[in-house]
């Protein structure tokens, strides 16, 4: 078979064990990672064959962790944990008064933080829990990831948007390679980190809390073994999958859960998609899915196009050389040229921050401002790599950068009204608020607010509770 012929093949393969579809974007990502794979085989069809044996499971994990970007962080998307913190957790404690038991499972949990922000939701909502019976589970095919998740050992990255009373009430800091001359901030877990230079600084969670996960690897397209769960969240997990494995994912989760039980996926992940299983409810803050008691119907596959249109564009294979003499068409092509060089390349530095790799995410940032100085949500990324470094000013000022370019810039506003409200400048960041609550109220509402992967409706009913 030619290498083309065994590219697909292997890209088929992908689709049928893990579920992942290969956007056009990262098509030449793929087949070079590929190559690089089969390398440390005797050539690409030796390759295809190990990947269709009983021994290529860790070689499956590592190509699901290289094409989708395994990120999140404790109660990411506040809209959704709002939801579960004020209506279907309530509902489901109060359910099960009588037999007190509850099942929750955080499907592709990655390295646990959303798994563990359940545990402390049910924390917070029954702190009595004495004759409960409370699973929760984490699963991932990441090996590495679920390690992480169960060594509950997080850096700052993991806690954007996170109040600081959580990190004090369910958190304690740790050092690396702390100098012993050096005396910790005791004001350090409240988001103004003092750490000495070449420390590391971590946050682990209390014993309790850690305790009441469980972890483990697996696969969604294999049977996961869970059954009855009361809820399961399955979130940004839909985006990196062709639709075959959409719905079947999507149905074997339906049929884990019990009469009643919940399903929350990301926003519009599963719209369009046929889940006879499930009926959609539609609060303020999200769309859910709720287990019906019908029989199983198997589903005609219906392929949406949606997830395609919000892809950013692929990479340029090189930026066209500026002259004085280029017409206005190609200054046209150039400037696109510049902007999907910008968002290819940004992309690429929020994953390098994502893995913790924050001086090469740094460095890439300014190689994009170097080619487009107006490019705002580079200088949004950059405020973000400041604050975990502990850079309170720096992070402002790049702020303060970013809406002056970009007025309307929905989240660069709540950042700085979190640095103001930690700096103890109250009046500061209510305004910072109410100036992003304005904004969004005239957003439609169902638009995205990409940094909160929530929508503009939902981030303006959080927002109003500063009103």
């Amino acid at each position: 078979m030619p290498e083309s012929g065994l590219i697909a093949a292997i890209r088929r393969l992908l689709a049928q064990k893990i579920g992942l579809h290969i956007p056009e974007e990262t098509e030449d990502r793929f087949v070079s990672t590929v190559q690089q794979r089969a390398a440390k085989h005797a050539s690409l069809a030796a390759y295809h064959i190990f990947l269709q044996g009983n021994q290529s499971s860790a070689e499956w994990a590592l190509l699901a962790r290289l094409f989708s970007t395994g990120e999140t962080y404790f109660f990411r998307d506040h809209g959704q944990f709002d939801l579960l913190r004020l209506r279907l957790l309530p509902e489901l404690i109060a359910g099960h008064r009588d037999d007190k038991r509850l099942s929750l499972w955080s499907a592709a949990c990655a390295s646990g933080e959303e798994a563990y922000s359940l545990a402390m939701l049910v924390d917070m909502l029954l702190p009595a829990r004495e004759g409960w019976k409370i699973d929760i589970f984490g699963t991932d095919i990441d090996t590495l990831a679920i390690e992480k998740a169960k060594a509950a050992r997080y850096g700052l990255w993991s806690f954007r948007m996170v109040p600081d009373e959580i990190k004090q009430r369910y958190f304690h800091e740790e050092f690396e390679g702390r100098n012993p001359q050096w005396t910790k901030n005791p004001q350090s877990v409240t988001g103004n980190p003092q750490a000495p230079p070449g420390t590391g600084h971590f946050f682990v969670l209390d014993e309790r809390i850690r305790s009441m996960v469980q972890f483990c690897t697996g696969n969604l397209l294999d049977d996961t073994g869970m059954h009855d769960m009361d809820l399961i969240l399955c979130r940004n997990v839909f985006i990196y999958f062709d639709p075959v494995a959409i719905l079947t994912v999507a149905n074997k989760l339906a049929l884990a859960l019990r009469a009643g039980g919940y399903l929350m996926s990301a926003h519009t992940e599963l719209n369009g998609y046929k889940l006879p299983e499930l009926e959609s409810r539609l609060f303020a803050e999200s769309l859910v899915y709720q287990r019906r008691t019908l029989a199983f119907v198997e589903p005609a596959i219906r392929r949406v196009p949606l997830r395609d249109a919000i892809r950013p564009a692929p990479a340029t294979k090189g930026l066209l050389p500026a002259s004085s003499v280029i017409n206005q068409h190609a200054r046209d092509t150039l400037k696109s040229s510049v902007k999907a060089y910008g968002l290819t390349q940004l992309k690429l530095a929020q994953r390098l921050a994502e893995q913790g790799e924050f001086e090469q995410a740094e460095l890439l940032c300014n190689e994009i401002l170097a080619a487009d100085t107006l490019a705002s949500s580079v200088y949004f990324l950059l405020a973000q790599l400041a604050e975990v470094k502990g850079d309170v000013q720096k992070a402002i000022l790049l702020l303060s950068k970013a809406l002056y370019i970009d007025h309307d810039f929905v989240a660069a506003h709540l950042e700085m009204a979190a640095l103001f409200e930690r700096a103890g400048n109250i009046s500061r960041a209510h305004a910072l608020r109410q100036a992003a609550l304005k904004l969004v109220r005239a957003m439609p509402a169902d638009e995205i607010i990409v940094q909160y992967e929530t929508t503009a409706n939902e981030l303006a009913l959080w927002l109003a509770k500063w009103e």
